[in-house]
Order: C-alpha cells, then sequence, then structure tokens
C-alpha cells in the first residue's frame, strides 16, 4: 500500500506515524512517501535574494520539518522517501498523490474552532476538493482557551468599540 504522508514541523503532523506503524504489525506491506511543502517567497523578497539562497533556506526548512517523521519512520523499520516541492500546499499534495499514485493520503492535524478554520481554510479540505484519492485526516490536540474565547471576545469588543465611534 502506498500512503503519501505530508508533515510540517507541528506535532499533529506526526500522528500518521503511529496508525502506520499499526498497518505494519498488521503485516501491511506499505510505502510511505513523506513530502514537506515549502511555499513560494513574495516577488519583493525573490528579487533582493539569489535563487540559490531560496532553495538552499527552503532546504533546510523542509530537512527540519521532516526529520521527526523520518526518525519515527526509520526507527519503525517502514519503508519511506521523502520529497520537496515548492508552492501551494494542497496543490503539490493533490499533485504529488497523483502524480506518485498513492493509494491513500494521510493528514495529522491539529483541532482548531471553527471560526479560526473560516479565517484559515484547513489545508486537508483543500485536498480533499482536488483529488479522488482517499484522504485520512488524523486530529490530534486541543483547541486551547486563548483560540476559543479570548481572541473571538477581543475581536467582538473591538468591533463594538468601532461601531461605537462612528
Amino acid at each position: 500500500m502506498k500512503i503519501l504522508v505530508p508533515v510540517d514541523a507541528s506535532e499533529a503532523a506526526l500522528a500518521p506515524v503511529a496508525y502506520l506503524e499499526t498497518l505494519a504489525r498488521a503485516g501491511v506491506d506499505l510505502e510511505v512517501l513523506v513530502l514537506n511543502v515549502q511555499p513560494r517567497f513574495h516577488r519583493h523578497v525573490s528579487q533582493f535574494t539569489s535563487r540559490g539562497a531560496r532553495d538552499s533556506l527552503r532546504a533546510e526548512r523542509s530537512r527540519a520539518a521532516m526529520a521527526r517523521a523520518i526518525e519515527a519512520l526509520a526507527l519503525r523499520n517502514i519503508p519511506f522517501r521523502a520529497f520537496t516541492e515548492v508552492g501551494n500546499p494542497a496543490e503539490r499534495i493533490a499533485a504529488i498523490a497523483e502524480r506518485e499514485r498513492v493509494d491513500e493520503v494521510m493528514m495529522g492535524v491539529g483541532r482548531h474552532p471553527a471560526w479560526l478554520r473560516w479565517v484559515n481554510p484547513s489545508i486537508a479540505q483543500a485536498v480533499m476538493e482536488r483529488t479522488d484519492i482517499p484522504v485520512t485526516v488524523l486530529a490530534r490536540g486541543q483547541a486551547g482557551a486563548f483560540e476559543r474565547y479570548a481572541l473571538p471576545a477581543g475581536v467582538a469588543g473591538i468591533a463594538a468599540l468601532l461601531i461605537a465611534s462612528e
């Protein structure tokens, strides 16, 4: 079974590794593709830096983001290949999944309140919209009290002050 595991530097992104270990112990023949997608730099940054410097920075960030996932897979003797791509994360994940003909995409995500998902849309949801390949989303963690209560209350307070000042 060929599985694509997109990772970033977050703890939640490592959620698929434990599940893959369970599959490997059950005797499932696995081939894991670990992917990290680095964003493009804004054109104003790009005009003042060399391509080599940008590529070097992306490679360094990508290695750091994938290090824990690669270490965990190697420790569990799960065969894998690692990739780095540049561009929009959802688009690149879907494109790699199609190109490599994977059986499944497994993504680890953190839990966030609904209002935050509205402001910052889910990459997992965007991947599901772009491909017919099954996407398994493994959520980890809890939304913090600050995200759930303090920030929305603060935004509402600022909105009330703006309305009152008119």
